[in-house]
C-alpha cells in the first residue's frame, strides 16, 4: 500500500504523520507491507507564514527520513480567473496535484488529517445552507479522491479523534507542529464556527464532538436505507416517471432525495405543489430536470459547459476611444469605474435581476429571457456578470443587456467593452 499524507505543518496533519511514523497499520487499519511519502502545498497566502510552514514540513521529513513533495501555487491568482473563493481555490488545486501525483507515482491513497472537530464544523455548516440527508452524514473515513477520472482512494483516518485528544498526544511527546494565523481570523465562516459557536457547546456538552459522531453515524445508516428504498422503487433519476412517482409512498420526499443537487428549494416546492395541484408542468424547467407531460428529464447539457468567463471576451478602454470603435453587434459597454474587479461572470440562476437598461424597475432574467423568447438552451448557457451592490443583482448579460446602474454617461472616463468569444471585443 502506497499512501501519501497531505501535510500542512498544522498540529492535525502534524499528528497524522507522527502516527504514520510510529504504526501505519495500525492508524490507517491496512495489513502488509507500507510505504508513504508526505506532500505539502504552499498557497503562498501568507508571505513568510507560509514559507515556514514548507521549511518546516521539509525539515521534519529530512529528519524521518521520509520522501517530502512540495508544490508552490499562486491562489488568489487562481481564484480571479476562476471567480471562485480562496477557500475553493485552495481546494480545487490542492486535490487536483494530489491526483496528478496519485496517477503518476503510484499512490493507492491521499490520507488528510480532517478529525471528528472538522467533521462537527462540516455538518453545521451543511445544515447552515440547507442540505438533505447526505448532507447531515458528515465526511466518511474512506472514499475517492474528489477528482474527476481519479481513481485514487481518500483516506480520513483521524474523524473519530477530537481535536483535545490530539493536542494531548502530541504535547505528552513533546512534538511540534505549525500554529496557522488564519485559523483565528473571523473572515471564513468555519474559523467561526469553530472559534464562537464551538465553545458554546462545548459549555452545552462537554462531550458534543462524540455525540455528533455517533448521529452522524447513524444518519449515514438512515441514508443508506433510504438510498435501497430508492434504487427499488423502479424510479430513474436521469428520468423520473411522474405518474410512477405519485403511487409511491412519501413520494414527496422520494422526489426530494431523487433530484438532490439538481433542484434548490425552491424549485422544489414549486414541483410538489404543482404535482399535487395536477397543474401543467410540460416544457418547464425546475434545476437541472425539464418536464415534459409524464416524465421529469435530467438535462445534463449543464454538466458539459464550459467554465463561464472562459466564454466571455472583455477590455478597458478610454471613454474617447469607443468615439472611434466599430463596435459589433451583442458587444457591451458599461462604465468600467461602477464595476468590481475582479469581474465576477457565471451562469445565471433562478432569482436573479436587473434594472434593464433604460428602464426604473427592477426585472426577473426569467422574464428577459421571456419576452425574447429564450430557448430553454440559450437560456441555460446565458453568462452573466455580477454587479458589485448584490450577488442576486446582474450588471449584464452577455450579448444581450446591461443594468442602466453601469451605463455609460458623459462623466464616464473607463469604458468596459464585453462580448462573447464568438462575438470578439476587436481588442
Amino acid at each position: 500500500m502506497k499512501i501519501l499524507l497531505a501535510v500542512s505543518g498544522g498540529i492535525d496533519s502534524m499528528y497524522l504523520a507522527n502516527r504514520a511514523l510510529a504504526d501505519a497499520g495500525g492508524l490507517f487499519g491496512f495489513a502488509g507491507p507500507m510505504e508513504f511519502a508526505v506532500a505539502h502545498c504552499n498557497f503562498s497566502l501568507r508571505a513568510e507564514e507560509s514559507d515556514g510552514d514548507e521549511a518546516f514540513v521539509r525539515d521534519w521529513c529530512t529528519a524521518n527520513g521520509v520522501r517530502c513533495i512540495i508544490r508552490r501555487f499562486d491562489t488568489k491568482s487562481y481564484a480571479e480567473k476562476k471567480g471562485i473563493s480562496i477557500e475553493m481555490s485552495a481546494r480545487d488545486l490542492r486535490y487536483s496535484w494530489f491526483a496528478q501525483l496519485c496517477s503518476e507515482e503510484g499512490f493507492d491513497a491521499v490520507a488528510v488529517g480532517h478529525n471528528a472537530n472538522d467533521n462537527a464544523e462540516t455538518l453545521i455548516l451543511n445544515l447552515l445552507r440547507g442540505t438533505g440527508m447526505k448532507g447531515i452524514c458528515g465526511m466518511k473515513k474512506r472514499g475517492l479522491l474528489p477528482v474527476e477520472n481519479s481513481g485514487a482512494a481518500l483516506l480520513r483516518p483521524l474523524l473519530d479523534t477530537g481535536r483535545d485528544e490530539i493536542r494531548e498526544w502530541m504535547e505528552s511527546r513533546g512534538l511540534p507542529w505549525r500554529e496557522d494565523s488564519s485559523n483565528s481570523e473571523y473572515e471564513y465562516r468555519r474559523n467561526i464556527i469553530r472559534n464562537e459557536v464551538f465553545p458554546i457547546f462545548k459549555r452545552i456538552n462537554p462531550s458534543f464532538t462524540e455525540t455528533f459522531r455517533r448521529e452522524m453515524t447513524y444518519f449515514s445508516k438512515a441514508f443508506e436505507f433510504i438510498e435501497e428504498c430508492c434504487d427499488n422503487c423502479g424510479l430513474d433519476r436521469n428520468t423520473i416517471n411522474t405518474d410512477s412517482l405519485m403511487t409511491q409512498r412519501n413520494w414527496e420526499y422520494l422526489l426530494f432525495q431523487l433530484t438532490e443537487g439538481h433542484i434548490n428549494q425552491s424549485n422544489y416546492e414549486n414541483l410538489v405543489s404543482r404535482l399535487k395541484s395536477g397543474r401543467q408542468i410540460s416544457g418547464k424547467r425546475f434545476g437541472d430536470y425539464i418536464a415534459s407531460s409524464s416524465a421529469l428529464i435530467l438535462d445534463k447539457s449543464r454538466e458539459k459547459l464550459p467554465d463561464a468567463k472562459s466564454q466571455v471576451s472583455y477590455g478597458i478602454v478610454d471613454r474617447s476611444e469607443i468615439i472611434r470603435l466599430k463596435q459589433p453587434e451583442g458587444l457591451l459597454i458599461m462604465d468600467a469605474d461602477k464595476l468590481a474587479f475582479p469581474l465576477r461572470f457565471r451562469r445565471w440562476k433562478k432569482g436573479d435581476w436587473m434594472v434593464p437598461f433604460g428602464m426604473k424597475g427592477r426585472k426577473k432574467l426569467s422574464d428577459i429571457f421571456s419576452d425574447l423568447h429564450f430557448s430553454i438552451p440559450q437560456k441555460t448557457s446565458a453568462i452573466v456578470l455580477e454587479h458589485p451592490s448584490d450577488p442576486d443583482r446582474i450588471a449584464a448579460i452577455a450579448g444581450v443587456r446591461i443594468d442602466d446602474s453601469v451605463k455609460v454617461t458623459p462623466e464616464t472616463s473607463r469604458v468596459l467593452r464585453l462580448g462573447l468569444k464568438e462575438q470578439s471585443s476587436g481588442d
